[in-house]
């Protein structure tokens, strides 16, 4: 062989190298510049007689991770005097100074979060069953929450009130503390999401779908669902309200809490106390709701911010949800007559702070700003010839959407597993381990 064709040979077998050289280092370049595909959003779903799969879920956050619990005032405000909070918390704290207060924010990690969850919500005494269902319902909650944030400027997915989940007002318990770590990661999903795990304390021997909140949309959560709470069965719809009138004025045999102080209650309300209720949240509760209180403007019923009912002479309930919980309600006053619509209204315009409540099992008890439920009669109360006021015969203890506590209690009791029971009060829904 010459030495030119040695040479070109050589010179072509360089070039050749280097250029696979090149190749190689920018194929490696690229692998470090994916971004890395983490487990922070994945669940393990079992599927019933199926291997175990991983499939990933996006914005569902990752078994060990955070939530943050902005801490609200004794008052229920959520800035604070000083930014020392008045109790140990877990986590980390944060606090921002603002101009009106401090506001606090705790940071903690979810399972450590329950831990405080599940004592403050249901009593440490229940049956640990109860107490299992209890950890899932509060850890599906929380995770539907923390997709995103309640108070965003803060950063906070959830504060620590009954406006979310009750945090930190108890501390922690060994049974509670054992419910959570024997249920740890599970949450409960339908068709591959977190369910809204909302939960009550007292059915009245049936429960309701989401439709009693403002801008809730039933069709999205099929899982919640009116049901009959017990043996009982219905043959006419309590939307109607002299069947309703009918079931809520008797204790039906069967019923699952019909042993249960406040599955039935009753109390009286003076149009002078609904009035001073009007003029306490008229202006507050007109502010936060889009379409919850409307004023009757010829044939049409209109938002308006300046309406003034004057003292109200009657009220009605015009409307029921699934199972009679209170949907629409008018009160007609002196001057103009409103629409109050959703139960959370409607509990609140009936509050009877200065009034007793009688319960199921003979003991009263003192009223609240807020009506025990939105299951209830109005049986007007006459002196001389004009309604001054109602007798008020209800049911239940809560909103009364998802699972009742006592009623989980009660299942437990009986034998029932946390898995069943989340099954009777949730429909159609799959349990789930986070990632």
């Amino acid at each position: 062989m010459s030495g030119k064709k040695w040479k070109g040979k050589l010179l072509l077998l360089i070039c050749l190298t280097a250029w696979l050289l090149f190749l190689l280092i920018q194929d490696r370049t690229h692998d470090a510049e994916e971004p890395p595909s983490g487990n922070g959003e994945e669940l393990i779903l079992p599927e019933p007689g199926v291997p175990e799969q991983e499939e990933t879920l996006s914005k569902i956050p990752s078994a060990d991770a955070c939530i943050r619990v902005l801490i609200l005032n004794k008052s229920g405000g959520i800035y604070h005097e000083t930014k020392e909070p008045d109790r140990k918390y877990p986590g980390t704290m944060q606090d921002y100074e603002t101009e009106n207060g401090w506001v606090i924010v705790n940071e903690v990690p979810l399972e450590e979060y329950l831990r405080r969850v599940v004592p403050s919500e249901m009593p440490s005494g229940y049956a640990e069953e109860a107490l299992k269902a209890q950890a899932v319902c509060a850890r599906t909650y929380a995770v539907w929450q923390m997709q995103e944030y309640a108070y965003p400027e803060y950063e906070a997915h959830v504060d620590d009130s009954v406006s979310f989940q009750v945090y930190n007002q108890v501390e922690s318990q060994e049974s509670t503390d054992q419910a959570v770590q024997e249920t740890k990661g599970q949450i409960m999903l339908y068709e591959g999401r977190p369910v809204k795990a909302y939960y009550f304390a007292t059915s009245c021997g049936v429960t309701t779908d989401e439709a009693i909140w403002e801008d809730a949309d039933p069709t999205k959560t099929p899982y919640i669902e009116g049901r009959r709470t017990g043996n009982g069965s219905l043959k006419k719809s309590l939307t109607e309200e002299t069947v309703f009138e009918r079931f809520i004025r008797k204790k039906h045999a069967g019923d699952l809490e019909i042993a249960e102080p406040w599955y039935r209650w009753n109390c009286y309300l003076s149009l002078a106390q609904i009035t001073d209720n009007v003029q306490k949240w008229l202006q507050v509760r007109s502010e936060k709701t889009k379409d919850g209180i409307l004023v009757k403007n010829g044939d049409q019923w209109i938002k308006r911010e300046d309406c003034d009912p004057g003292e109200i002479r009657s009220v009605s309930i015009e409307k029921r949800n699934t199972g009679g919980a209170a949907l629409e309600m008018l009160m007609e006053g002196t001057k103009e007559t409103l629409k109050i619509r959703y139960e959370y209204n409607i509990r609140m315009f009936l509050g009877a702070p200065e009034e007793k409540i009688y319960k199921n099992d003979g003991t009263v008890k003192e009223g609240s700003p807020l009506l025990p439920s939105g299951y209830f009669v109005l049986e007007p109360v006459q002196k001389d010839g004009k309604t001054v006021g109602y007798e008020v015969y209800g049911g239940g203890l809560g909103h009364g959407a998802g699972m009742s506590q006592n009623g989980a209690r009660i299942l437990a009791e009986q034998g029932e597993s946390y898995e069943s029971i989340l099954h009777y009060f949730y429909k159609d829904i799959e349990l789930a381990i986070l990632e």
